[in-house]
């Protein structure tokens, strides 16, 4: 009798197991406003009232009619998850043939849906071979989906798309491009900057930002600016070095009269100098001193210098090195002050002369 009550209850795992449904998805990942179908897949030999849904173990509170799917927002999924995005949760299902608790199946096999928040950016990178180059653009997601990317020009023109691949650790997408320098570099142009953004596949229309900018070719010459060349004695200087191509800088130096100040180095590319300073530094009477920059950006792994700037120069005027134009000036200045209280003092001498005496006579 128990060898009989095992094998019946060993055939109704079976029938169990072969009856269960399997559940179906799609897309597998997707945004929060976005909405994902889901539909569990019954056997065609068995008339299924209505159908149950998990996500996370948790059961949803709705039982779906055949055909049994449901759809449900990236919003709802993560309400029923308890959770944020990104996140990837487990959906599986059952069926119920009629009502009870014994005409319900097994619950199928889960499987994994990912919602995301918004895009993060990706990472370009590019290796130079000689004339052949190698341009990368990282995906910062590990979740398993398709995406597509684009590289770009400097001026937003699409340069080309690629599909991504999963890297030789399995921990990363990455959408890779071989171009020939030579054929990224016109006649005229010495350097151009390359970027990507990428884009899931099921959703092409919401993409990710734009990537760091990536120079190819020579890094264009910096850009030294100062908005006053001729300072007084207790002025102070704001110096900037900047590049014509809004590059992301690593590192600035300056250099003064042929010498780089280290301890100028700094990530803002901006210095400031005081007249004392730029009189110490000074090499003769003038008081005024050469300086240039230069700064560094990555170009693949290596920090990379760019040309110097052109040269600024910025002079302290002090209080013994007046011009001889405006020391003249400050003479006629004096001259003409003297010259107009003299006349005026004048006036008013020959004003009190003027006045008649008069005299009083009694009548």
């Amino acid at each position: 009798m128990e060898l009989f009550v095992f094998i019946v209850f060993q055939l109704l795992i079976e029938v169990q197991s072969n009856n269960a449904p399997t559940v179906h998805v799609s897309p597998a990942v997707f945004s929060e406003s976005r909405s994902v179908k889901i539909r569990c897949e019954t056997p065609a030999d068995i008339t299924v009232k209505h159908c149950n849904f998990t996500i996370n173990r948790k059961k949803i509170k709705t039982k779906v009619s055949s055909p049994c799917e449901l759809n449900l927002t990236g919003v709802e999924v993560l309400r029923w998850a308890g959770g944020k995005s990104p996140q990837s949760v487990n959906i599986s299902c059952r069926y119920t043939i009629k009502e009870g608790r014994k005409n319900n199946s097994s619950y199928s096999v889960p499987v994994t849906v990912t919602v995301l928040d918004t895009l993060q950016k990706p990472i370009i990178s590019v290796r130079e071979y000689e004339d052949q180059l190698s341009v990368t653009c990282e995906i910062p997601l590990s979740v398993r989906a398709d995406f597509s990317c684009s590289f770009y020009y400097e001026d937003d023109a699409i340069l080309v798309n690629r599909d991504s691949q999963w890297s030789s650790s399995g921990e990363k997408h990455l959408c890779m491009f071989y171009p020939n320098l030579s054929g990224l570099l016109k006649q005229s142009v010495k350097s151009r900057k390359l970027s990507c953004d990428y884009s899931l596949k099921t959703e092409p229309d919401i993409r990710s930002p734009h990537s760091d900018t990536h120079i190819i070719g020579a890094l264009p010459q910096a850009r030294l600016s100062a908005p006053a060349l001729v300072l007084q004695e207790t002025d102070t200087v704001e110096l900037n070095c900047e590049n014509t191509e809004e590059l992301k800088m690593e590192m600035c130096v300056f250099n003064i009269n042929g010498r780089d100040r280290n301890s100028n180095l700094n990530s803002s590319c901006q210095l400031s100098l005081t007249a004392s300073q730029i009189s110490d530094w000074s090499e003769d009477q003038s008081s005024s001193v050469r300086i240039t920059c230069f700064y560094t950006a990555k170009k693949g792994i290596e920090n990379v210098p760019s040309p110097h700037s052109d040269p600024v120069t910025v002079t302290v005027q002090t209080s013994t090195s007046l011009s001889f134009s405006e020391t003249t000036q400050r003479y006629n200045t004096a001259a003409d002050l003297h010259s107009k209280t003299k006349q005026q003092s004048t006036s008013r001498t020959k004003q009190t002369m003027s006045v008649p005496y008069v005299t009083h006579t009694e009548g």
